[in-house]
């Protein structure tokens, strides 16, 4: 049958078909999109992260990533045939992917940390023995900052795929300890009551943890103590770590406490003694020996 004597009923039947089911493949691609956005945009929107730039970027290629196939799907439907465009874009991906790979490690390595909320902006953390304090979290590279005013970038990949300190990432309170040494001749007792009054008199410690003094080793010189104390900001670590050796030494010098050093004991045999003895008085009497 033909409508209006031109076109086949059957062929309109058949395009309106292809019509709604490439219609139907484009509503799915909206309603996966959707799913996305809503996504990123509950996990990083209301987030510490709070970054629009992300936001959008990771809006942009979700976008980007559903379209693109699902118009190339809906347009197969419709009775175009995409073999051979499918086959060189297949070929075009995967060359684009091993050229990117890099790229591609650091974006959806940053999308991870974002999502799984593991590091955030102001953080403290440690990397490859570096302290370093998080300033914002980009789409390839996180910025830190050092100790020394540095602006360091660390790829986002490194910071998924190396291990990372995160000293806030529950709670800011860490530990700072020491080690000291007395020498074998000290009233330990002493030594004890010295230190544990320096670290309750300890400034910027915490009172959340008590700290500890335990006696760790019998060394060659010394008898070894290590000294832990608790603070809140472990951004300040290496300041009362050097405070905590200072109230160390003025407690031990007040105290009259001495601290070991290396000491090496040489004990002579009595025999080579008298030996070397006689052998100096022979060659003082032959001269020309």
């Amino acid at each position: 049958a033909k409508f209006f004597n031109h076109t086949d009923v059957n062929g309109i039947e058949a395009m309106g078909k292809h019509g709604l089911q490439a219609l139907f493949v484009l509503l799915c691609a909206y309603w996966i999109w959707r799913i996305l956005k809503r996504i990123i945009d509950r996990h990083l929107n209301h987030s510490n992260h709070n970054d629009e730039a992300a936001i959008k970027s990771y809006t942009t290629a979700a976008r980007l990533i559903v379209f693109v196939p699902g118009i190339l799907i809906a347009l197969h439907v419709m009775g175009l045939n995409l073999s051979s465009a499918f086959t060189t874009g297949g070929l075009f991906a995967v060359a684009l992917a091993f050229a990117m790979k890099n790229i591609a490690e650091n974006f959806i390595s940053g999308l991870m940390i974002r999502f799984e909320n593991m590091i955030k902006p102001g953080d403290v953390l440690e990397t490859e023995g570096a302290m370093v304090r998080v300033r914002k979290i980009g789409l390839r590279a996180t910025i830190t900052r050092t100790k020394d005013e540095k602006d360091l970038l660390l790829p986002n990949s490194q910071l998924i795929q190396n291990r990372v300190a995160n000293f806030t990432y529950r709670d800011s309170v860490c530990r700072v300890w020491t080690f000291v040494g007395v020498s074998y001749g000290s009233d330990l007792n002493k030594v004890r009551e010295v230190l544990e009054g320096v670290c309750a008199n300890m400034t910027g410690k915490s009172d959340l943890h008590a700290p500890e003094v335990l006696l760790t080793e019998f060394g060659d010189s010394a008898v070894i103590y290590k000294i832990s104390v608790w603070i809140e900001d472990p951004w300040e670590m290496g300041l009362i770590k050097s405070m905590l050796n200072e109230a160390i030494w003025w407690g031990f010098k007040e105290a009259k406490i001495e601290i070991a050093f290396p000491q090496v004991e040489v004990n002579i045999n009595e025999k080579l003694k008298r030996s070397s003895r006689l052998r100096l008085v022979k060659e003082n009497k032959d001269p020309g020996a």
